[in-house]
């Protein structure tokens, strides 16, 4: 399942430096919800992620349907192509 996640610019740079972003990982179903919610929380980083296709993928309440999150790590090791630590 392909995902957007909008994260601000220092919380990622804390990500990368620890190599995963911290559960509950939340992230929205469709880009145009994720460009909303970026421009209502004033979050200007967009990242397309892979959840699993299974149970872990879970709705996320309150928000019509179109976010969903999972409780686990997320792993950003090899997002940016060849960038490593």
């Amino acid at each position: 399942m392909i995902v957007y996640h909008v994260i601000g610019a220092k919380k990622l740079k804390k990500c990368l430096l620890k190599g995963y972003l911290t559960p509950p990982v939340r992230a929205w179903k469709e880009i145009s919800s994720a460009e909303r919610f970026s421009k209502q929380t004033g979050r200007h980083i967009i990242l397309r992620l892979k959840f699993p296709d299974d149970d872990n993928v879970k709705p996320l309440t309150g928000h019509r349907n179109e976010a969903v999150y999972i409780m686990g790590p997320y792993s950003l090791k090899g997002i940016f192509g060849k960038w490593s630590k």
